[in-house]
């Protein structure tokens, strides 16, 4: 065989697939396939990692049929034929820095395609960082940059199933945003907070697009900058991307953003991003809800307490609203609350949610029904929590606000 792109296409799948997927032979379909074109497109790595060139060009004539888009199946076809012509392989044919570009991404798309193959999660394992889901919150998106992969979870009373995943492009600046114009994706735990529809987009967003509300008060609080990060579909001219081809969104396939706005309503649907999501079985995600949902019945019944150093306890010194700092909070409640005869606090659509890479920072959302001697209201509150001096603490909490939650 030529040197050249099937070359390095073969040694890499060869290596990580022929201690699993050629061992197993048939393997289930992975999750959520859109029109079974990751499936052929894995099939015919796995053939081309064996050898099995007249296989491959099956598979992937198939798949190029299907989407003359596809330019990761339409590079690895043409250089297969190639190869069998004994011809220059695609990947030598240009020596411009833009072409080796070009190839590089696409060669990226296929390693990253493949390892979501052989990681995968099985039925039982969940994202660890997703520690309670509220009532409302009908679907949670996790998106792992690592794998370049978003996975759609369902939730099934107040447990998450997954139901179905998609390849994903992130920013080419890589991940960790900072500043605008840094091309990077930001990580942390973010909410959809709009729908746009196809016709009133530019053709690069593709099939529509679901803006998130970065920067957040947390991405403000650091000093964090810049704006319209989405999620969103691919340029009208091709049907998926490199891992890294955005400005800092998260792209689908055209098809893949369709079905995944289908299935999600986009009020408040959280969206995790992580370099590297980490997965646990069940029965520990179960326990670890229990836990974690106590961390907020305790800060409610200090609070109801009236004891005010119980209470005050539950706060970060790096505690902040953007209106008070730590002690300005602490003198405001101690003097709100001396005047209460007594407090209750009613605590209902929780959900909590661990910032995947940082796992020292949680976000809880909840509807809070107050109810005191002299005040009565129900408002939403959203908070941040810091594990600090060995115990968890809000180092902030307000009302969620469009683009600002």
């Amino acid at each position: 065989m030529k040197k050249g792109l099937v070359c390095s296409l073969v040694v890499f799948t060869a290596f990580i697939l022929s201690g699993k997927l050629a061992a197993e032979g048939t393997t289930e379909s992975p999750y959520g396939l859109s029109e079974g074109n990751e499936e052929l497109l894995l099939s015919g790595l796995k053939n081309l990692s064996t050898h099995e060139l007249d296989s491959a060009l099956t598979d992937l004539k198939q798949l190029t049929e299907r989407r003359p888009d596809f330019r990761l199946a339409q590079l690895v076809y043409a250089d297969i034929l190639a190869a069998q012509a004994q011809g220059s392989p695609l990947s030598s044919s240009g020596s411009s820095n833009h072409h080796k570009k070009k190839i590089d991404g696409l060669i990226s798309e296929a390693k990253v395609r493949v390892l979501m193959e052989m990681e995968k999660p099985s039925s039982n394992m969940l994202p660890a960082d997703m520690l309670k889901l509220a009532p409302g919150q009908k679907h949670i998106i996790v998106v792992d940059t690592r794998l370049s992969r978003l996975f759609l979870f369902e939730n099934r009373e107040g447990v998450p199933f997954l139901v179905k995943d998609f390849y994903a492009s992130y920013g080419r600046g890589g991940t960790g945003k900072e500043k605008r114009g840094d091309l990077k994706t930001p990580l942390g735990v973010y909410f959809i907070t709009n729908r746009l529809e196809d016709e009133n987009l530019p053709s690069r967003y593709g099939s529509g697009a679901l803006p998130l509300n970065y920067p957040n008060v947390w991405d403000e609080r650091l000093g964090r900058t810049g704006s319209g990060i989405w999620l969103h579909g691919s340029p009208v001219e091709t049907y998926s991307r490199p891992p890294k081809a955005s400005e800092g969104c998260i792209s689908l396939t055209n098809p893949d953003f369709i079905d995944l706005d289908l299935e999600i309503s986009f009020k408040d649907t959280p969206v995790l991003v992580g370099n590297n999501i980490r997965w646990i079985d069940k029965a520990d995600w179960l326990e670890q809800r229990q836990r974690f949902n106590g961390l907020i019945e305790r800060w409610a019944a200090d609070w109801e307490s009236l004891d005010h150093n119980r209470y005050i306890e539950n706060y970060a010194n790096a505690y902040s609203d953007g209106k008070r700092n730590f002690t300005q909070f602490a003198s405001y409640k101690k003097r709100v609350n001396g005047s209460k005869k007594f407090i209750d606090i009613g605590v209902n659509d929780l959900s909590l949610y661990r910032y995947p890479d940082n796992p020292d920072l949680i976000v809880a959302t909840f509807v809070q029904d107050y109810n005191s001697s002299n005040l009565k209201g129900s408002s939403v509150k959203r908070q941040y929590w810091t594990f600090e001096n060995n115990r968890w603490r809000i180092a902030y909490e307000g009302k969620p606000s469009q683009g600002k939650q």
